[in-house]
């Protein structure tokens, strides 16, 4: 349990410094979750406890870590955030990696990376983002790869 903890405090002690340096990305996904926290009520004694309860549950440390991991290093490379982007905007990459070449797609709620041989395109991966999961969606399978909110 004490690793836990542990684990958990460094988790948020890194979102925390990284998302205070401006370097590292937006946090996007940290900031819906807090942007919903400060809508939930009026009374900031509530806002308090809905965030302690989203704190423990561990809704913002799963959504730092995800910011940290994921969202953060596609805007390092493709210049956006997925989660951040408005409705209708898209953009894409090509990078080559050991003589493969590959298009990354983002949109405002999908992240997409496509293999390319050949004039053909095959979809290796695709996030999916909506109001409450995120979807990790490949040509044989969907996982749920994490929920916002409750």
């Amino acid at each position: 349990m004490k690793t836990l903890r542990k684990i958990t405090f460094i988790i948020v002690l890194a979102t925390v410094a990284a998302s205070t340096s401006g370097c590292f990305g937006e946090f996007a996904l940290t900031r819906k979750v807090y942007t919903w926290n400060d809508n939930v009520a009026s009374s900031r004694f509530v806002k308090t406890l809905v965030f302690y309860g989203l704190t423990i549950i561990p809704v913002y440390e799963v959504a730092g870590f995800a910011d940290l991991i994921i969202f953060n290093l596609i805007e390092f490379w493709t210049g956006s955030n997925p989660i951040a982007m408005t409705e209708g905007e898209y953009e894409y990459q090509l990078v080559e990696h050991n003589g493969i070449q590959y298009k990354i797609e983002a949109t405002h709620a999908q992240f997409n990376i496509l293999k390319i041989s050949q004039n053909e395109q095959e979809q290796l991966v695709s996030f999916q983002f909506n109001d409450d999961q995120i979807l990790a969606v490949t040509k044989d399978s969907e996982v749920l790869v994490g929920t916002i909110s409750q």
